[in-house]
């Protein structure tokens, strides 16, 4: 019923300002709507709309009482005037109007489009509006919508004979309810679910806090039986005097076997609470400082000729406390250990090296052997400056003069010791980790031997044997440049030595280009061999097999013997193969001529 009068209102207010806006409109409305308003107010509803009128009274009104759901209303009706075209708001009818104007013609209204049907829109209700809205029929529906006896009676509801806008509406209500019921299950099943989570999230901590409770307790009694151990190891160290290098092991043994315990406390605490004490605590940082001055003493009064394998007696005690990793590393980079070698082991070792060493003698290799590549790195350097000095004073000129001045005798190979770099440099390149210069070096030393080499049978082996173990040492680099020099030597002799008789053939350039085919690069040793080789055999082959007095069978005998100086490995070559193919064409072609 307040709607009611709000709308009444709202249209008076509405008129009114209509009126001020556009009067002529205004007027005509007001003709055509103008109904007599001074009816009594309990007899109003007979001269009214009979619509109205009856909603009214569906809606609870009785006539005489007041609007409002208890009557506190107005009673009388909104009264309405009349106002004629012309006059404004405050006119009282004193003045005389206007004069009349023209009728103003109106636009003719332009064509309105086609209505597109009403669309209902479906209102959503909170479920609290649709409890308020129903009876107390819908309400007992919503109290739980999960049992089967609410289920029938929803079904009952349903099967009565009602209208088919209010089935639409209880269809409609009963499933927002069912909607709403299930959201809030769903958000009741997520606050359990995280309800607990967080249950099982505070169990784990305390747990975990236990735990972590009781392994404190055992970290800490670890920890004070290593600082125990620790104390035992210093107390030890200080006992200890070294006089000689034979009785450093036996005053050791004690402080070896502090630092095994130290170990075995240590892997018990590293069983116990999980993490590595060893590495947390730096464990073998205090193991080796117990070392330090002892080590240093030692290797002082070290001498590698008597006592090589002074190192792994030292250092293997120490085996399980120590790491020594196999890769190289810088200074910066070194284990604890590694870092007391290098302070102890390497000036001493640096010293033996630019001093007391010989090249022939393996008490360095043996020693080296011993030491992780992290410290051998630290000599490498030496080593190799002493093998580049060695190279350097080897002359080879004098060396070959004197070489092919023996040659013959037993002392050629003694001869060309000098050259031997196979012997002296060789055994030490794994030793050394920057060896360009110094392999540089052996190169240009091997090209002036090649150059000072008066080729012959007797002298190739010893060459070779020279030559061959570089091959496959050398950089890239300075490989083609000593094969580029072998060519060279090798073109020169077989132009000044090697041609095709058939009468007294020389052999030995032949043979001696079959020994250089494993030094050579297949395509250096094949174009050499077509060369000086089978362009020489075939020509020979044409001339011979052109003239008038040609022996086929001498011929053939001697293509045999040519075939048969090639050993099985160099014959099975493809560009071999064909060369005799291209005789055996020849050979044929001849005989086809006769």
């Amino acid at each position: 019923m307040t709607q009611i009068d709000s709308s009444s209102s709202s249209s008076s207010s509405s008129s009114e300002s209509d009126g001020d806006s556009d009067s002529d409109s205004e007027s005509e409305a007001s003709d055509t709507n103008f109904k007599p308003t001074n009816l009594p107010s309990k007899d109003f509803g007979k001269f009214a709309n009979s619509t109205i009128w009856n909603m009214m009274k569906n809606m609870g009104y009785k006539p005489g009482e007041g609007l409002g759901k208890h009557g506190e209303g107005r009673i009388e009706p909104i009264q309405v005037t009349h106002r004629r075209a012309g006059e404004g708001i405050s006119f009282s009818g004193s003045e005389t109007p206007a004069a009349s104007t023209p009728p103003r013609t109106k636009k003719a209204p332009a064509p309105k489009a086609p209505k597109m049907p009403a669309y209902r829109k479906t209102e959503y209700k909170l479920l609290e509006e649709i409890e308020h809205r129903t009876d107390a029929t819908m309400k007992e529906i919503f109290v739980d919508m999960t049992s089967s006896a609410e289920a029938e009676s929803l079904s009952e509801l349903l099967a009565k004979k009602l209208s088919q806008t209010d089935k639409e509406k209880l269809i409609i209500d009963t499933r927002l309810g069912l909607d709403l019921a299930f959201n809030r299950l769903e958000e009741l099943n997520r606050e359990r679910l995280a309800v607990e989570a967080q249950k099982a999230a505070v169990e784990a901590e305390i747990v975990a806090l236990t735990q972590s409770s009781e392994q404190r307790s055992i970290r800490l009694a670890g920890l004070r039986e290593i600082d125990e151990a620790i104390s035992e190891i210093r107390t030890v160290s200080q006992s200890i005097h070294i006089d000689s290098t034979e009785a450093a092991l036996g005053n050791m043994n004690k402080l070896y076997e502090a630092c095994t315990r130290l170990r075995d406390i240590a892997n018990s605490v590293e069983a116990k609470c999980k993490y590595s004490v060893w590495n947390e605590l730096q464990l073998e940082r205090a193991v080796s400082e117990s070392f330090y001055q002892h080590f240093l003493r030692a290797f002082r009064l070290w001498s590698p000729d008597e006592t090589p394998d002074l190192i792994n007696t030292l250092v293997s005690p120490l085996s399980a406390c120590i790491e020594m990793r196999p890769e190289i590393s810088t200074a910066d980079e070194m284990t604890p250990f590694e870092s007391l070698l290098n302070a102890a082991v390497i000036p001493r070792l640096k010293l033996y090296i630019g001093t007391e060493w010989a090249l022939s003698s393996d008490t360095l290799a043996q020693v080296l052997n011993q030491l992780p590549p992290a410290v051998v790195a630290c000599v490498s350097s030496d080593i190799e400056a002493v093998l580049q000095r060695n190279v350097d004073v080897v002359k080879p000129r004098v060396v070959m003069e004197k070489y092919h001045r023996e040659l013959g005798t037993d002392t050629e190979w003694s001869a060309l010791e000098p050259l031997r770099f196979d012997h002296s440099v060789v055994p030490w390149m794994p030793f050394i980790y920057n060896s360009t210069e110094l392999l540089t070096s052996v190169r240009r030393k091997l090209c002036t031997m090649l150059d000072c080499w008066s080729i012959s049978s007797e002298s190739n082996d010893a060459v070779m044997a020279l030559v061959t173990p570089w091959m496959e040492l050398l950089p890239k680099k300075d490989q083609r440049k000593l094969a580029s020099k072998i060519f060279e030597r090798l073109d020169a002799m077989l132009d000044a030595e090697f041609n095709i008789s058939t009468q007294q053939q020389r052999i030995w350039p032949f043979n001696l280009l079959l020994k250089w085919h494993g030094v050579l690069a297949n395509d250096a040793w094949l174009a050499l061999t077509s060369k000086h080789v089978f362009g020489k055999f075939l020509s020979h082959l044409r001339l011979w097999l052109e003239s008038p007095d040609a022996d086929y069978a001498e011929i053939a005998e001697w293509y045999w013997q040519w075939r048969q100086l090639f050993p099985a490995a160099i014959f099975a070559m493809p560009d071999i193969q064909n060369i005799f193919r291209q005789a055996l064409v020849c050979m044929a072609y001849a005989l086809d001529r006769l």
